[in-house]
């Protein structure tokens, strides 16, 4: 076996595997921001200040409060994305071909979010949010066959965002936000059991590659155009730029008890470039009568700027470790609003998100695929400041296939499968002015 190829080949997996999505979202995106929101599978939610959660999407439209807002949601995301397919290893003349299949690879998750809105004087408002923009949580077996591809990988973001905003005119608001976002990850990719018993050793099974863990605080802006310029209109602009992160910590290797030089060569700090796009929304909320409205939005995200990961060590050493190549996504959405009466307020949305990764650089550590997206939500009214939002969303991602082929020294095997990928969303929010 060659070493240097084998360690390279090893870590350029294990920090692949690092995108393994869970989000459902394209990339590794977030949206569980409102359950308002999500009744109309986030349509027009740019252009629809109903709460304080309008901040997440549209810093200028928190002048339409003319009291104090206080929003707190929490989702409950229940993935399940199966992968189905056979690898082929090929060591010497000897070919074996193995089951490459895993079930429930991506882990349920709860995403909380908090908003504060607020006047300050007729032409000036203020609000703060904290909530997620970008995560994921996957996490293979230890008898999965292809843990050189993919095995487990967690990133956890969390942002706050205060914002002000001005009414420029009757019609006419602006506003701009800051973000501060933290994010941590930790991922590893280990030797499959089945790559033990090739090389003879069966111990060798579950051997921890590579294991990487990280974090990082990085800042970023958004800004917001909150136009009404008929009664019952609403048209909105709001754009998040790119925030980079450098996410910094160790690297361990397990390979040390087979090649010395690894535990001192891959044993040490180092960090890893990671971006979170940027996000355009263009959004309408248009009034049909007195209880029926119509709202829709178009988003753009820039996920072309995700290029390539690039792994930087403390000893020096810079690791090109995979061309990504993300392709720039939209996501088109539809929803309709019905106040039913006084307290009961029943929304239902569309919406088609297309996936940022193209069948080339496909793999099972980034499965992304477009999605459909179908919900339903409704709002009851406790009182006359104080209301409960709950929404239910399906999500089917399009099969999606990945073909892929690795070398560990000798090694060579060659992956061929499909990933199946649905979710559902549960969501509950409160809502308070005072």
């Amino acid at each position: 076996m060659k070493h240097p190829l084998f360690v390279r080949t090893a870590l350029t997996l294990s920090v692949a595997g690092l995108f393994s999505s869970s989000a459902f979202s394209a990339g590794f995106q977030v949206n569980e921001h409102s359950a308002n929101g999500l009744g109309r599978a986030m349509a027009g939610q740019a252009a629809k200040p109903e709460n304080a959660s309008v901040l997440a999407t549209n810093p200028a439209a928190i002048t339409a409060f003319d009291k104090a807002q206080f929003s707190a949601q929490v989702s409950y995301l229940d993935p399940e994305v199966d992968i189905r397919g056979d690898m082929t290893t090929s060591v010497g003349g000897a070919t074996i071909t193995s089951d490459a299949s895993a079930e429930d690879i991506a882990e349920s998750a709860v995403i909380p979010s908090i908003f504060y809105a607020a006047p300050v004087n007729d032409k000036f408002s203020w609000g703060i949010g904290l909530f997620t923009s970008y995560g994921l949580s996957t996490d293979y077996s230890d008898d999965y066959n292809a843990l050189h591809y993919a095995d487990e990988a967690e990133i956890i973001s969390f942002t706050v965002n205060p914002a002000f905003a001005w009414k420029a005119t009757d019609t006419l608001s602006l506003g701009l936000g800051l973000n501060v976002t933290y994010a941590d990850a930790k991922i590893s990719t280990s030797i499959p059991q089945v790559f033990g018993q090739v090389m003879g050793n069966p111990a060798l099974g579950n051997l921890t590659i590579v294991e990487m863990a990280g974090d990082d605080i990085g800042y970023g802006w958004n800004a917001g155009v909150f136009w009404q310029p008929a009664d019952g209109t609403n048209v909105a602009l709001s754009y998040r730029a790119e925030t980079q992160l450098e996410l910094a910590g160790e690297i361990k290797s397990d390979l040390g008890v087979l090649i010395p030089e690894v535990a001192e060569l891959y044993n040490q700090g180092g960090s890893l470039d990671l971006n979170f796009a940027a996000v355009t929304e263009l959004a309408i909320d248009q009034e049909i009568d007195e209880q029926w409205s119509v709202q829709a939005s178009v988003n753009y995200t820039d996920w072309s700027t995700f290029d390539k990961l690039e792994a930087n060590l403390d000893s020096g050493y810079d690791l090109l470790l995979k061309e990504e190549d993300f392709e720039d996504t939209w996501r088109w959405s539809a929803g309709v609003t019905y106040q039913y009466d006084e307290k009961l307020t029943l929304r239902a949305g569309y919406a088609y998100d297309e996936g940022a990764v193209s069948f080339a650089h496909r793999s099972l550590s980034i499965p992304d695929t477009d999605r459909h997206w179908v919900s339903a939500g409704a709002t009851w009214a406790l009182t006359d400041d104080t209301s409960v939002d709950m929404a239910y969303v399906y999500i089917k991602g399009r099969e999606a296939a990945v073909s892929q082929q690795r070398a560990i020294g000798s090694i060579v095997s060659d992956l061929t499968a499909t990933e199946h990928a649905k979710a559902q969303i549960l969501s509950v929010q409160i809502n308070t002015a005072f």
